[in-house]
């Protein structure tokens, strides 16, 4: 008879039980993967909520005929029409874009949460946390309004290109970007007014004199201040003025990246100095960065606090 062979117990184990690690997962890591989970079902869901509403395609229609109508009409004054280059699109999309994106993100975000009513309570009362709601409605929100964006954009775009040559293509993809960061910016703004005050009238109230003050009275207000201040430095007038308002830290970045930092007059000087440079750059998208973050924070205490 052959010996019998010796059978380690650990070995052994290993062979009866090969998914002992996957089954041994960190508990840490697993809740991390199930409140991920959650997150994208919420987002899903209000991506599709906000699919389903027709004046987000309005909206994507909206942009493209822009594009469209700015490139071919642009220069019917000096009665030549036809389609033109990017730089003139550019340019003259730039201060519409800074006018309907905001108040398109501003609506989006307050009419999502701010007069839920059961909508909301329902699904607070599913087994899933008000971080996790906020969180995948944001995400499914921005989405929506992304897909919306780049669709009008690149549509437009597209045809532009076709027609009217590839010059300054940089320029109009900077403005693409940017309206798209601008208009992730106003939701989560949006958000935290729905969050601030449940009343749908208030919350759009609010939205509307955010987006005012923005678009309209802050240059007012910025023109007055470096009046009054005149012997102050310009620098140190401008720059707290454009890290405050994101709507102008936007038109700054896209102007100076078509090439037509010259639009600004005597103070083009300084904001090429502030943001002409790969770090100007860089600390005016930390700033945009920074502009986005923090209303989802203050959102996301007052949020979980509120009975809804």
């Amino acid at each position: 008879m052959s010996a019998e062979r010796r059978i380690d117990p650990m070995s052994a184990e290993r062979r009866i039980d090969p998914m002992s690690a996957e089954r041994q997962m960190d508990p840490m890591s697993a809740r991390q993967q199930g409140s991920l989970r959650r997150v994208a079902v919420v987002a899903r869901e209000e991506y599709r909520r906000a699919l389903e509403t027709r004046w987000l395609f309005v909206f994507t229609a909206l942009f493209a005929l822009l594009v469209l109508g700015l490139s071919y009409f642009g220069l019917a004054q000096s009665r030549e029409v036809g389609f033109q280059g990017f730089a003139r699109v550019t340019l003259s999309l730039m201060n519409l874009v800074l006018i309907i994106v905001p108040l398109t993100g501003l609506m989006l975000g307050v009419t999502s949460i701010a007069g839920g009513g059961e909508s909301l309570a329902l699904l607070l009362a599913q087994p899933v946390s008000r971080g996790e709601v906020l969180g995948g409605k944001f995400l499914g929100l921005a989405a929506a309004l992304g897909v919306a964006q780049a669709l009008g954009f690149g549509g437009g775009g597209v045809v532009v290109a076709l027609n009217g040559g590839m010059d300054q293509v940089p320029g109009f993809l900077v403005l693409t970007g940017l309206s798209l960061v601008l208009g992730w910016i106003t939701l989560a703004a949006a958000i935290c007014i729905a969050a601030l005050w449940p009343d749908r009238l208030r919350a759009m109230s609010a939205a509307l004199l955010l987006w005012l003050l923005m678009v309209i009275a802050y240059d007012l207000v910025v023109l007055g201040a470096t009046a009054l201040l005149s012997g102050v430095p310009l620098q140190s007038v401008l720059f707290p003025a454009l890290v405050v308002n994101p709507v102008d830290l936007v038109r700054v970045l896209t102007t100076l990246a078509v090439g037509s930092g010259a639009l600004f007059g005597p103070t083009s000087a300084v904001l090429m100095r502030m943001f002409g440079t790969a770090g100007g750059v860089a600390l005016g998208l930390a700033v945009l960065l920074i502009e986005g973050i923090v209303p989802l924070l203050v959102a996301a205490r007052v949020f979980r606090r509120r009975d809804w």
